[in-house]
């Protein structure tokens, strides 16, 4: 059974792809996105067709007949009751319209029918707008902090950049987003007058604030080894904290990550 999204919600249908064309044509979108050749995009078509034959999750947003979003996702071993979404991807030419929900709210319909009770991802945590997406939108939780996750990525959105990332899990018979998030506690990680990262020592408070920079992927284009600073200053900070219990629960309007000590069970 295909989910679909009423086209009123963001402008498309959400749909599981159909043709091998309309692979191609995702192919393309996915190298677009991330500023590969189009000879070497992120996922291949040929994948991507075998993804569908093998019962996975590819569905597109399609704007008439164009394909101007994507989100992939494999099931886990034998049996199990969760979805692993692989990537997730809008045009430039269709951002910021809701695409993306309603690509997710699909995702997890597809997925909620065929049995699946979770669903798990990772994210840049230097990327702010993913933050909030991922845990104030929708409500994911995150499970772990892991850098360098993946080998060295040479497309332009990492930019051969440290390859740090957050994973989170999304609990999907019960998404619970957040309320706005206040920006309340010490901050451990902040930009001085320069907007270079300032790292602060480690107090015991239950939350603790970690600002990051609005828009990482302008700054890795402009200014890489800038860029560079951030993510060893955030790799710091994260990985301290989560050595010390803290685990990221939210990102507030200023753009400061809420780092919540877990409680002792």
């Amino acid at each position: 059974m295909t989910s679909k999204t009423e086209p009123s919600l963001a402008g498309v249908t959400v749909r599981e792809l159909r043709t091998t064309e309309e692979c191609v044509a995702a192919e393309a979108l996915l190298a677009q996105v991330w500023g590969t050749p189009p000879h070497t995009p992120p996922i291949p078509a040929d994948l991507l067709t075998s993804l569908l034959h093998s019962g996975g999750c590819v569905l597109g947003a399609f704007a008439g007949e164009a394909v101007v979003g994507l989100t992939v996702g494999v099931a886990g071993a034998p049996g199990s009751d969760s979805l692993y979404s692989m990537v997730a991807a809008v045009a430039a030419t269709h951002a910021g319209r809701g695409i993306g929900l309603a690509l997710k709210q699909t995702q997890r319909l597809w997925a909620l029918e065929r049995g699946a009770a979770t669903m798990v991802w990772t994210f840049d945590p230097l990327v702010r707008r993913n933050a909030h997406f991922n845990l104030n939108r929708l409500g994911a939780r995150v499970t772990d902090y892991r850098k360098d996750f993946y080998p060295p990525m040479n497309d332009l959105v990492n930019r051969a950049d440290h390859t740090d990332r957050l994973v989170v899990i999304w609990h999907l018979d019960d998404p619970a987003p957040l309320a706005a998030p206040e920006d309340s506690g010490p901050r451990v990680l902040d930009q001085d007058a320069q907007g270079e990262p300032l790292v602060t020592g480690a107090p015991a408070d239950p939350v603790l604030l970690a600002w990051v920079p609005p828009d990482i992927e302008t700054m890795r284009r402009e200014d890489p080894a800038k860029a560079r600073r951030w993510r060893l200053a955030s790799r710091t900070v994260l990985a301290r904290g989560w050595t010390a219990g803290y685990r990221p629960a939210g990102i507030t309007a200023e753009g400061c990550y809420l780092l919540c000590q877990e409680q002792a069970a």
